[in-house]
């Protein structure tokens, strides 16, 4: 496994991500997947849409929209800052334990990583916890929601992490409040995404590359950073995927790392006066390491994948999960189970 994935088994909480079953790359001869990881990456191709958010979606009532400074180099999330986040927890005995972080973009659902899916694969072990700024204390406004499904894009490849995306599905539908809003999905707007944008990061992870995660919720300001910085032989050496790009400081100031996984990259378009999940936490070489920061899904590339399992949804009590190499399909009334043999 080459460098760029080192950060694979920092990024989730709760045990190593192995699976012998998947084919490791080769140094000396580059498989398929990190040839097309090789091609123009986002910043040159960017779907569109007529309508490029749904209503409602993107705005903190509890917070002013550019106010803000997780994580690496960060500091405490106020209370309500960011009310898209979700804790993504599974069950460990009589306890929970936070794995990944994810963004609410509908009422039941949440976007993640697909690589976190590899801590737990059935999904009635994980659990959704929103509306809160501290793991450690419970509130009125606090939501524990049980999920019913995980959806994990088929072309998911952990080696690379090619299309490193998934989607759960809640019980039930989440009742909004000051606490608890959805963010916007970035279809149609992902190409004003550039260095000058504002953009932040938060997450209840490490604070140092090998330090300890918290139960409070950090946040950071981070830029947008090019495929030819990113991608440069001083830095990533071409193996960002096509559908990933770079986002922080080129110095390494500000950073996700280990427990950050699957929580969104939050851009603000003053023109919507809305936050945008730009990027899922994806992956990256250590933390805060200089030339090599985060390193993100575009969930605007998906946007088929995406639509189309938010109508599935919708419309039918029983609806079928795409399945990846490794995972079978049990249905069992309105419950999907995804499961890894």
């Amino acid at each position: 496994m080459g460098p760029w994935a080192l950060r694979a088994a920092l990024l989730c909480l709760g045990g190593a991500l192995v699976f012998s079953e998947l084919h490791s790359p080769h140094r000396d001869s580059p498989t398929p997947a990190q040839e097309e990881a090789s091609k123009p990456g986002p910043e040159a191709r960017a779907p569109e849409e007529e309508e490029p958010f749904t209503k409602g979606c993107g705005i903190a009532p509890l917070r002013g929209a550019l106010e803000g400074s997780r994580i690496i180099g960060g500091t405490r999330a106020a209370a309500g800052a960011w009310p898209w986040l979700v804790s993504l927890q599974v069950q460990d005995g009589d306890f929970l334990v936070h794995i990944c972080g994810g963004a609410l973009v509908r009422e039941r659902w949440v976007l993640t990583a697909a690589h976190c899916t590899k801590e737990a694969s059935d999904p009635l072990k994980w659990r959704a916890v929103m509306g809160t700024n501290d793991l450690s204390r419970r509130r009125s406004h606090i939501k524990n929601i049980q999920v019913v499904a995980i959806i994990t894009r088929p072309d998911f490849i952990l080696e690379t992490f090619v299309n490193d995306i998934a989607l759960f599905r809640l019980r039930k539908a989440v009742r909004y409040n000051d606490f608890i809003q959805p963010i916007c999905l970035p279809f149609g707007v992902f190409q004003k995404l550039d260095q000058n944008t504002e953009c932040f990061i938060s997450g209840w992870g490490r604070t140092k590359e090998e330090g300890n995660g918290t139960n409070i919720l950090q946040e950071a300001k981070v830029h947008f950073i090019s495929r030819e910085v990113c991608n440069s032989e001083r830095s990533y050496g071409g193996v960002i995927p096509s559908t990933s790009f770079c986002a922080g400081h080129e110095n390494g100031t500000f950073d996700t790392c280990r427990g950050d996984s699957g929580g969104p990259l939050m851009c603000y378009l003053p023109e919507y006066r809305r936050y945008f999940v730009m990027g899922i936490t994806s992956y990256g070489h250590g933390c805060g390491r200089r030339h090599f920061p985060g390193v993100y899904s575009g969930p605007a590339f998906f946007q088929p994948w995406l639509t189309e399992h938010f109508s599935r949804g919708s419309t039918m009590r029983v609806f079928h999960a795409d399945v990846g190499l490794g995972q079978i399909l049990v249905a069992l009334g309105p419950v999907i189970l995804l499961g890894v043999t």
